[in-house]
Parts: C-alpha cells; sequence; structure tokens
C-alpha cells in the first residue's frame, strides 16, 4: 500500500471517528505523512511540541496546538494516529500496487520465490530460492538476495489501546534497496511505516540479520551475522556492526563506526568510534 488515500476524508470527519472534537479548516485529507516529510492535504501526528512549518492543508495530531490549518486535539497522538490508519483502511483504503513486477531481463530467480505487485528490479541482480519480495519494493542493480531472505514485509509496530490491547501500526512505507547491495539467507529487511526502510549502495547484510521498520544503512556498510537493527535505526557510510548485536531502536551511529561482537548499542555513537560490550561502550583505537 501507498501513503495516498483511495479518496478524500473530511478531516472533522476522521475526529468524530476518533471521539474527538476538532479545530481550524476542515480540509480534505488525501494522505498520511511522517512528521520529518510533511506534505499538503497528509494526516501527521506529533508526539511532543516542536517549532515547525507546515504546508497548506495539513492536519495534525497532537497534544498542544501546531502551526498548522488543522488540529485534533489529543493526549495520545500516536494511538490515536493508529485508529486513524485503521479508521481510514477500513473506510475507504489506501492505493495500492496494481501493475505487475518490473524485472531487468538479465535479472535471475530461484525457485519458489515470490515478487509482489510493483515490484521493480534492476538489471544482473540475483535472487535466491525461497525468497519473499514484498509489494513496491525496490531493488537496484547487481543486488544479491540469497535464499530465504524477506524484503518488505510489515515490522514490528504496536501502540497500546488504553486497556492495554496492542493495536498493529500500518506499514505503508516500503523498502529500497540501492545497487550492489546483499541480503543474506534467512533476513529480514522489513518495510517502513510512513517513509521507506533504505539499504544505500554497496550495504552488504549477511545471513539471520535483522533489519526493523524505517532503518536506514548508509553506503558500504556492513551487518554481519545474527545482528539486530531495531526501528528508526540510521547506520553511517563505511560502518561495520559485528555478529549478534543489537542496537536499540532511534539510535544513530554515525560514519565508519564498529559495533563489536554482541555489544547492546543503547546511545548515539559519534562517527569512527569502536563500542563493545553491554551495554557499549566506547573503547579506544589503538
Amino acid at each position: 500500500m501507498s501513503t495516498r488515500l483511495k479518496r478524500a476524508v473530511r478531516a472533522s470527519e476522521l475526529a468524530r471517528a476518533l471521539g474527538r472534537t476538532f479545530e481550524g479548516d476542515d480540509v480534505d485529507l488525501q494522505a498520511v505523512a511522517p512528521l520529518s516529510a510533511p506534505r499538503e492535504g497528509a494526516l501527521l501526528f506529533m508526539s511532543r511540541k516542536a517549532a515547525l512549518t507546515f504546508p497548506p492543508k495539513v492536519v495534525v495530531l497532537a497534544a498542544e496546538r501546531p502551526s498548522a490549518v488543522a488540529w485534533i486535539p489529543t493526549e495520545r497522538p500516536r494511538l490515536d494516529f493508529v485508529k486513524a490508519l485503521l479508521w481510514l483502511d477500513d473506510r475507504g483504503g489506501f492505493e495500492r500496487f496494481e501493475l505487475a513486477p518490473v524485472i531487468h531481463p538479465s535479472v535471475t530467480i530461484g525457485g519458489g520465490t515470490t515478487l509482489g505487485r510493483g515490484v521493480v528490479v534492476g538489471e544482473r541482480t540475483v535472487i535466491g530460492h525461497g525468497v519473499r519480495i514484498a509489494d513496491g519494493v525496490r531493488i537496484g542493480s547487481h543486488c544479491h538476495i540469497k535464499s530465504g531472505a524477506v524484503i518488505g514485509e510489515d515490522g514490528f509496530g504496536f501502540e497500546r489501546d488504553t486497556d492495554g490491547t496492542p493495536l498493529r501500526m500500518l506499514h505503508l512505507g516500503g523498502v529500497i534497496l540501492g545497487d550492489r547491495v546483499e541480503v543474506g539467507s534467512l533476513s529480514t529487511v522489513c518495510q517502513g511505516t510512513l517513509a521507506p526502510t533504505i539499504l544505500e549502495d554497496d550495504v552488504k547484510v549477511d545471513d539471520h540479520v535483522h533489519i526493523a521498520h524505517n532503518c536506514w544503512i548508509k553506503k558500504k556498510t556492513l551487518v554481519t551475522a545474527c545482528a539486530e537493527l531495531s526501528g528508526g535505526v540510521t547506520v553511517g557510510e563505511q560502518s561495520l556492526v559485528a555478529p549478534g548485536s543489537s542496537v536499540l531502536e532511534n539510535v544513530h551511529l554515525g560514519d565508519r563506526v564498529l559495533v563489536g561482537l554482541g555489544a547492546v548499542v543503547l546511545g548515539n555513537v559519534p562517527a569512527g568510534t569502536v563500542v563493545v560490550g553491554n551495554p557499549a561502550r566506547a573503547l579506544e583505537r589503538k
């Protein structure tokens, strides 16, 4: 699915469905968007007050009034955003990929592999046996997807309702792989929630690796066996994430970072740093 709605919905109608009040211009909602990339006619949520300038006709779920033309007040912006996605999907739904995969003639595909609608695969890419590539995934040229990999399925995104019930957040962001990317056997690359999960050119991912939704792995980085990157992690260029290591959600690793064997990274790591241990700490390079 994409972030665009099949048909527009009035902002006041959505607010009533959520049991919320509504203030401002009653605009037609045409899409949903992340706070980092707002666009006209979109629904966003803001968990904490920030000095942001929004484009016209944006509707924001927030506890405090933002500088947008429309506001749905809520003490639980993320929860109400998750509920809004589910309601919008049930009401009319989001646009879906309809076209057959576009596969360059030079691509090699193994037996038992499935490619979803709207998938694009560049020249001389090799896809192994039993691979699952979900709708809308874009794969560059000269890539190697090894057998059993899963690319573009939903990530593990939930928000607890007021009674503690976990509500699944719709994932609409997709996955983009650059050129000369490798994804190992039985590894997973989850699609983003509202923006794509991205593996840039020359990223190499080993076997049994989990890359969660909204990760962004930059050029020439290596992620090795059994490593786990939680949602929203950014890894800089030419970094190395060693076997069995874990990185907490939304952590930023700078360029040329080395995450040591089995390390558990709980905070941002500056460029050129080696971190080891649990919790991970900087180690002076010799």
